[in-house]
């Protein structure tokens, strides 16, 4: 089975959720901050909206779902032997589920994805036109998440500050990641691309862990968060930097 997807920008998410769950009579099939999406039985169809990207009332981008890998990869040949553009994705973690997808565009430019999900995820990833909030594409941890996670051998906390800041201050039991070759780095030290990762920087000015944890995500890493305060937040909060002896 096939269904028409319809991604909408919206400007408040919580709003529309109320209207669409008036005018389709059905619950969102996910709920999360700044995202929600509809599974219409009558008409077959895929609803989405997301706020914080592109104007709102305007299209984000539209697309088939398929059920299967198979029938994705049937339909993309089918359209490229057509001479349509195709540009075929590799699979990652887009709008909380891990996808395998082509995209292809109309004449004026509108995307189209042709696309299966396979899994569902904690993370909003990669969106598949860009301008995502971080906070979706990274979800905030506070303090105290970011104390259990050093205590928990199953996660991982990366210090993202570059050249030098690892050095200078850094929370205690953190690997230090550099700023190039993040997905060469990421194999060495993240066992599974579902394992639970942290990143932080130096302050909340700081853009390392922006920047590292979304190359994350776009490698298919489907659970980083991020704190957003860095290791100056750790220390002012009188937590364990360099080593607490």
């Amino acid at each position: 089975m096939s269904r028409f997807q319809l991604s909408l920008n919206v400007d408040n998410v919580e709003a529309s959720v109320e209207f669409y769950s008036k005018l389709f009579g059905v619950k969102p099939a996910k709920h999360r901050p700044g995202y929600a999406n509809f599974v219409v039985e009558d008409p077959p169809m895929k609803l989405i909206v997301i706020e914080g990207e592109g104007t709102p009332g305007s299209i984000n981008h539209v697309g088939i779902e398929h059920d299967s890998g198979e029938a994705v990869a049937a339909e993309t040949e089918r359209v490229s032997r057509l001479g349509l553009p195709v540009e075929v994705d590799d699979p990652h973690t887009c709008c909380f589920a891990t996808q395998e997808k082509a995209w292809t565009a109309d004449a004026d430019g509108v995307p189209w994805e042709i696309y299966t999900v396979t899994d569902h995820t904690p993370n909003f990833g990669a969106s598949p036109r860009g301008g995502t909030p971080v906070d979706m594409i990274l979800p905030p941890v506070t303090g105290e998440e970011l104390r259990a996670a050093l205590d928990d051998p199953n996660v991982v906390v990366i210090d993202a500050q570059g050249d030098g800041g690892y050095e200078k201050l850094h929370v205690e039991g953190a690997r230090n990641f550099g700023l190039d070759d993040v997905e060469s780095q990421a194999a060495g030290a993240i066992a599974t691309k579902d394992q639970r990762v942290i990143v932080y920087c130096t302050d909340i000015d700081c853009l390392g862990a922006e920047f590292v944890g979304t190359q994350l995500v776009q490698a298919g890493y489907s659970n980083v968060g991020r704190f957003p305060g860095g290791v100056e937040a750790w220390a002012a909060a009188g937590g364990c930097v360099d080593t607490c002896s």
